[in-house]
């Protein structure tokens, strides 16, 4: 594999998630590089083990200390079809979190031939039926939507790597799943993509498993291309039920901000100011609370001098990696 230079990269930032909070999420720093080295780490499971299809890259992106990232592609595939996934098993009915939130930096890199492919993220249930995919189709350099019905062009291109100049291009892909209501919504680098019905074949809406996938697009493996896709961070969290909210807000005798809100398990929460609405800062001394273990409620004092009264307040709660 090629190490790259990056065209597109954005910084990964959630926001107000999950009651169960993070079902899944790594950075694969705690992967083991080399080929076929993606299955059998942190409960990740590939239909090719071998051959080098599949693995684990250092610092693939030469001007970006990206560290690890997992790979699917490249090299001659056995199949028309490998798969690496990652169950989850999050059944809506019995932890009362029915919306899924999934969050991957992730890019295609180019075939430096003719031939080109499919990368799937796929979405199975419980019982491992297909229930949806976000499609980056190498053949169009378009991203497509599968219903498990129904194909649709999204309209949206990806970013293409360039093998042969060096290039990596590394784009945010963000999905929003509500098992109760049947929909889902993606953007890839906040630019919408759809939100529509999440299946159309009736199947039981569970998570099971997410998966990426390589689907060689002529159908036989010897008709691959040397395509691959690059995945950097990956991310699977459960968001509760209802809006997430400040309880009470109030000001001291002195002007300064008296805040406090509901906490859940499994997350951290950052209370930032801004004086405009418009630039937002996390830097008041306390204002951060990590890694939270019970519920409860978490309450903040605006240490700042009296002058501050022009301030506004919000409070972010992200995924506790």
């Amino acid at each position: 594999m090629t190490v790259c230079r990056a065209i597109s990269v954005v910084l990964l930032l959630l926001t107000c998630l999950s009651k169960a909070g993070t079902l899944y999420s790594t950075q694969f720093e705690e992967f083991t590089a080399g080929d076929n080295r993606w299955s059998g780490t942190g409960g990740w499971v590939a239909t090719a083990t071998s051959g080098g299809v599949q693995g684990i890259s250092q610092d693939p992106v030469a001007d970006l200390p990206l560290g690890k990232a997992a790979f699917l592609g490249y090299a001659r595939p056995s199949s028309a079809s490998i798969a690496v996934y990652r169950p989850i098993n999050h059944n809506p009915a019995t932890s009362g979190a029915s919306r899924i939130e999934f969050d991957s930096l992730l890019g295609v890199q180019d075939s430096t031939g003719t031939h080109r492919d499919r990368f799937y993220i796929s979405f199975y249930n419980m019982t491992g039926d297909f229930l949806g995919a976000v499609i980056f189709d190498n053949t169009t350099g378009k991203v497509l939507s599968d219903d498990g019905v129904t194909v649709r062009d999204t309209g949206v291109e990806f970013l293409r790597g360039d093998q042969i100049f060096g290039i990596a291009a590394l784009q945010i892909l963000k999905v929003g799943i509500d098992l109760d209501l049947n929909q889902w919504e993606a953007s890839l680098d906040s630019v919408p993509l759809f939100k529509q019905k999440f299946n159309s074949a009736q199947k039981a809406l569970t998570l099971g498993s997410v998966a990426v996938e390589w689907d060689i697009a002529a159908g036989a493996p010897g008709q691959a291309g040397d395509n691959w896709m690059l995945v950097a961070d990956w991310l699977v969290a459960s968001i509760p039920p209802g809006p997430f909210k400040v309880n009470s807000f109030a000001r001291s005798g002195e002007g300064q901000g008296l805040l406090s809100w509901p906490s859940d398990t499994g997350f951290d929460y950052q209370v930032q100011y801004s004086e405009d609405l418009k630039t937002w800062k996390s830097d008041l001394l306390g204002s951060r609370f990590a890694a939270i273990k019970t519920q409860g409620t978490l309450s903040f004092n605006d240490p700042s001098p009296t002058q501050a009264t022009g301030r506004y307040y919000r409070v972010l709660r992200l995924p506790t990696p």
